[in-house]
């Protein structure tokens, strides 16, 4: 419907939150709808937050419920609000299995019923004293940029993460529509799968992933089946070059087809991480985000870019929202690697975000009663389907899982020549008080992911050696030392 007027798709995808915790109280479906639904639902309808409806309790043997809320609030164990929750929530395959059943072994034919994320909070350093703050989300006065851009442009109230568990198996399936049998991070086994910039490549289609780390990028980290492509990772500064250019100038200095955009992931010198992971400053995030939106929205041709706005997982966050289950197995790796999970169901609801001057302000979609969800494998089955790219779809990603996805087609609804004008300006209007972390913060799997990186690519060690040693590493200041970052140079 709306692809044929595309040329650039941009993808920026940022770490572990929940729908809920950032745009779980977006719209209210009595006082405040959306202006429409896709499919079209008369009324529209949003699925999110309400006043004390939705709740854990931090014992099953007590009746004290604890409500999703918002604001979020200082607590003992995180004395700045914006940092909520603190410290980082577990992400890994067993505990995001205690957060949707409240067992980490449900049996085959179980329910989620989402009762678990307090108590699995509670057994993290922030104890019983500060587990309530798992429950307390963002709203749009304190995370305006994320709600300002899902109110303007359309947002998707059912886009799942591919798999309940942490960073490194989902991002796979945004790349490969698979994990490769992965279902949690494993920092010394990269993935040696043929992923969409494979596919692109061997096509003779323009792709770049733009990264904003000193060091290097995530998903060539991950990847070591794209060592081979290192002149298409580039500083996300070439990124906004790129968005500065003249409509009419050489397709070369302009955005390529594709485009993948890494935040900054890690503490680095003087510059503080912006990927919302907890317990990071989300204003940080914000203002990453209102950056790329900006670049964006002063695009010469920006009538011929789609932007989409991600989150690889939910991070141990809260939301209401049963993810669904009878997903379609991924190839390569249908089965773990332990032989326990079939990939059947899908991960937690995630934020997703559609920019484009062919959509209609206030759209909220979802895929139709019944049929396959959004999930990450959805941008590429729109990759894979998109006019004006012209890919060969005999020659994609092999993937059942990318077969059965909706696309975003229907999303953009605009016709040529009724182009949405009224993209508005739009900035982060929260503020950062003070040090967001200590040399004590213990390093996230993300966060180690980049010492290697940083390991391998700079100071030459081999990958595997590297993985192997930032995975013993347990704070900030370890990964300094390791890093042989001098005093004055990394800002805590």
């Amino acid at each position: 419907m709306g692809m044929e007027n595309i040329e650039h798709v941009v993808v920026v995808m940022f770490e572990n939150r929940s729908f809920d915790n950032l745009l779980g109280w977006l719209y209210d479906n009595e006082t405040n709808p959306p202006k429409l639904n896709i499919p079209a639902q008369d009324p529209p309808t949003f699925n999110g937050l309400t006043e004390k409806t939705f709740f854990n309790l931090i014992d099953p043997a007590s009746s004290e419920k604890i409500f999703a809320s918002r604001p979020p609030s200082s607590w003992l164990s995180c004395p700045n609000w914006n940092q909520t929750p603190t410290p980082d929530p577990h992400e890994e395959f067993e505990h995001v299995s205690f957060q949707l059943f409240g067992t980490s072994t449900p049996s085959p034919d179980a329910q989620a019923d989402m009762s678990g994320f307090l108590q699995n909070y509670s057994t993290t350093a922030a104890g019983t004293a500060s587990a309530n703050q798992i429950m307390q989300t963002y709203g749009p006065g304190e995370a305006n940029v994320i709600n300002d851009l899902a109110r303007n442009f359309a947002v998707c109230d059912g886009w799942f993460a591919p798999v309940p568990s942490q960073t490194w198996p989902n991002r796979g399936f945004v790349h490969s529509g698979s994990s490769d049998g992965h279902v949690n991070n494993d920092l010394v086994s990269f993935y040696n799968i043929t992923t969409i910039f494979h596919v692109l490549e061997v096509q003779n289609k323009t792709w770049r992933v733009f990264y904003n780390s000193l060091v290097t990028s995530l998903t060539f980290f991950q990847f070591s089946s794209l060592r081979g492509f290192r002149d298409r990772f580039h500083r996300y500064s070439d990124f906004e070059d790129r968005c500065k250019v003249a409509a009419d100038a050489s397709p070369v200095d302009k955005l390529p087809a594709y485009s993948f955009i890494e935040p900054r992931f890690a503490a680095e010198l003087m510059l503080q991480p912006e990927d919302y992971h907890p317990p990071h400053n989300i204003c940080r995030g914000e203002q990453f985000l209102a950056q790329v939106y900006q670049a964006v929205r002063g695009c010469p041709y920006r009538d011929k870019i789609m932007l989409i706005i991600s989150f690889d997982e939910h991070g141990g966050c809260y939301d209401h929202v049963p993810p669904p289950t009878g997903a379609a197995p991924p190839e390569p790796g249908p089965v773990s690697r332990d032989g326990k999970f079939k990939f059947d169901r899908y991960g937690v609801r995630v934020p997703a975000i559609v920019v484009s001057s062919y959509v209609e302000p206030g759209t909220v979609f979802r895929a139709a009663e019944g049929e396959t969800p959004y999930d990450h494998t959805s941008i590429l089955a729109t990759l894979r389907d998109w006019p004006n790219l012209g890919l060969d779809p005999s020659k994609f990603l092999p993937s059942p899982r990318i077969a059965v996805a909706p696309t975003l087609d229907d999303v953009l609804i605009r016709q040529k020549g009724n182009e949405n004008a009224n993209w508005p300006e739009i900035t982060a209007k929260c503020t950062i008080d003070g040090k967001d972390v200590s040399p004590n913060t213990p390093l996230n799997d993300v966060q180690k992911s980049m010492v290697a990186a940083t390991l391998a690519e700079a100071k030459g060690v081999q990958p595997d050696v590297a993985a192997q040693q930032a995975k013993q590493m347990q704070t900030y200041a370890h990964a300094a030392s390791a890093l042989e970052l001098r005093p004055g140079e990394h800002e805590y």
